[in-house]
């Protein structure tokens, strides 16, 4: 009997991995070395060994090989190419980037890097969702098999950066449901069952909008949480859990905040911890994210 893949998928929003060029027609000038972050070469590539080591610890965490890492914004193909070659996860791979520019007005897009000594592509394109007047990240959508078994079945799955929520939480969801709507209206073309939408979305598993697909036919994975951590990004002293999962299929999926020593300091204003981020303001602060990775796992092959 054909089996699913067992994926092992690790989502992780990287907080502002650019490259220090100005891209032409993107707004990501504060990422140049005479902007307003003084982002240079040096910087650069310690943001890269930083985001390199953070998955390294999230992977030793997990204890487990990862099939895909799926990443939000990152700026080009280029700082994934540098990231997957870097000594900390060189190891654990070899990856193989996919990525597709998108019309996000600051340059950033969602990724992945592919172990393909577990997991083959075997399609891979973009889900756009921007408009005339509202441009945003695409999503990445994957079809993967197991590099081993050629009878397994394949899993879909799209990887998000859902819109902000710039201009206030209410007025702005409509455009995470638009967003969220064009990526379940893709996969609906798609004939494989088998189906796993995950990422930032910006947004609680409470949201109307989000509630909206549990109740057509989608599943979020019970996630489980180290001691004291509440969720996968702080804003205001408050824990939020909005780096989420959706999934249909024969079978379920689970979820973990992953949050080692490491990718954590003390919250001296709020109290407890926060996320060690890469920028406070804009100065540099050689941390990793303001958001906590998220590993994502089939129930029955875990």
């Amino acid at each position: 009997m054909n089996q699913c893949l067992a994926q092992h998928v690790l989502f992780y929003n990287v907080e502002n991995l650019f490259d220090t060029l100005h891209d032409r027609g993107k707004n990501d000038h504060a990422f140049t070395p005479n902007g307003g972050y003084e982002y240079n070469t040096p910087i650069y590539y310690l943001k890269i060994r930083q985001t390199a080591r953070a998955i390294r610890s999230s992977i030793n965490t997990v204890g487990q090989n990862i099939d895909i890492i799926a990443l939000a914004e990152v700026e080009n193909r280029s700082v994934l190419i540098d990231l997957a070659k870097h000594k900390a996860i060189a190891g654990y791979g070899p990856w193989q980037v996919v990525h597709y520019d998108s019309p996000d007005h600051r340059g950033i897009d969602c990724a992945a890097l592919i172990n393909t000594s577990t997991t083959r592509v075997v399609t891979s394109h973009p889900i756009a969702y921007s408009s005339t007047y509202f441009r945003s990240r695409d999503a990445l959508l994957l079809q993967t098999k197991s590099a081993s078994d050629e009878d397994s079945i394949t899993l879909t799955c799209a990887i998000v950066h859902l819109p902000s929520k710039r201009g206030g939480a209410v007025q702005s969801a409509p455009l995470r449901e638009q967003a969220l709507k064009a990526v379940v209206k893709q996969l609906e073309k798609d004939t494989n069952q088998n189906q796993l939408i995950l990422g930032d979305f910006n947004d609680l598993a409470s949201a109307d909008w989000f509630q909206n697909h549990l109740k057509n036919g989608w599943s979020s994975p019970e996630f489980s949480y180290p001691k004291n951590i509440l969720g996968s990004y702080k804003y205001q002293g408050r824990w939020q859990h909005i780096d989420l999962a959706l999934y249909r299929g024969s079978n379920p999926f689970g979820g973990i905040i992953i949050a080692p020593p490491i990718l954590l300091e003390i919250d001296a204003k709020w109290g407890g911890y926060k996320p060690k981020r890469s920028f406070l303001g804009r100065f540099y602060t050689s941390g990793y994210s303001d958001h906590l990775p998220v590993y994502i796992f089939n129930v029955i092959h875990s």
